[in-house]
């Protein structure tokens, strides 16, 4: 009898385990196997090959739990006809039932899919030892196998990582101004120039026949720190404009000289340029404005301000406040 009730808890536990596994290795994912690499955690990497291979890697699981719920049972049943009559079979028949639903099913899958990431890489390397162990069995079933899930799940797309950032926010894992921001990175590449830009109706330009003190004069009565400069036209843009550098040279006692002698090289670019665009040509120029046109023609001027705003919303300064 004893022999009976240890080969039954040796098979439910058996079992169990490769439900366990079978749960946690399906429900690990990319990137809980990416961050779990970077930590450099025991069995990561070897977790993150077995995912690369995730055909093969299935196959061995199923065979291993499949010989374990067949083998099982018969070893079980023969021992119970063995040492029992028919009433006792049957009560052995009825608990090996229960017990297969609730601690070789329903317990290790629940189990291992709550943890999964650390059941996953545990289990890893010896996925791999029966990957090799199998291999006769495993190249024909897991070619079989890719041969019918032909394609691949996408993962990764924006609507995804939004989804995940709301659920990350509701779960209190994600702060309100991290999930706004996150959201508002999506953004960028959808708008363009002219969608941040001011238009040339509101700018406050140069013209490139003024003196350094008429520039200064100008910059004094506005609250801007650059300044576009413009020839016979506004479609004709010279140069920019820095207040720091006409100060400069008022100081230095330079004001009767032009305004283009302390011009900076214009940027200009076109109304269907994409904000997420915008940042990187400003980070790589060293440029804080750029001059919108359209077809040759100035249609507004955009700042590096105008772009930080589609991430972080409204930046107000001094003046703004006053």
């Amino acid at each position: 009898m004893a022999t009976l009730a240890f080969m039954i808890v040796v098979f439910l536990g058996l079992s169990g385990v490769a439900a366990a596994i079978d749960a946690a290795v399906l429900s690990v994912t990319k990137p809980e196997i990416d961050e779990l690499v970077q930590k450099n955690r025991w069995g990561a990497k070897r977790l993150r090959e077995v995912k690369a291979k995730f055909a093969s890697s299935v196959v061995v699981i199923v065979i291993v739990t499949n010989a374990i719920n067949v083998l099982g049972p018969i070893l079980v049943s023969h021992q119970a006809f063995r040492i029992l009559d028919r009433t006792g079979v049957v009560m052995v028949t009825i608990t090996l039932t229960l017990g297969t639903i609730v601690f070789s099913e329903i317990l290790p899958k629940a189990m291992g899919a709550h943890h999964a990431p650390r059941l996953a890489r545990i289990c890893a390397p010896a996925l791999m030892l029966g990957r090799r162990l199998l291999y006769p069995l495993v190249l024909p079933l897991s070619w079989l196998s890719e041969r019918l899930t032909r394609g691949e799940r996408t993962l990764g797309t924006e609507p995804q990582i939004r989804s995940l950032v709301r659920m990350g926010h509701k779960a209190g894992l994600i702060e309100s101004d991290e999930e706004s921001m996150i959201h508002r990175v999506f953004v960028l590449n959808d708008r363009t120039a002219a969608d941040v830009m001011t238009s040339i109706g509101d700018v406050k330009a140069l013209s490139a026949g003024c003196t350094i003190h008429q520039a200064a004069a100008e910059s004094s009565r506005s609250e801007y720190s650059r300044y576009p400069i413009f020839g016979d036209s506004i479609d004709d843009v010279l140069g920019v404009a820095l207040s720091r550098d006409l100060l400069r040279a008022v100081i230095r006692e330079q004001g009767d000289c032009g305004v283009m002698s302390v011009a900076k090289v214009p940027l200009v670019v076109d109304t269907h340029a994409r904000v997420d665009d915008l940042l990187v040509t400003f980070r790589e120029q060293h440029m804080h404005m750029a001059i919108v046109q359209y077809t040759g023609t100035t249609v507004g001027v955009v700042t590096l301000e105008d772009v930080l705003e589609q991430l972080v919303g409204q930046i107000d300064d001094e003046k703004d406040v006053a």
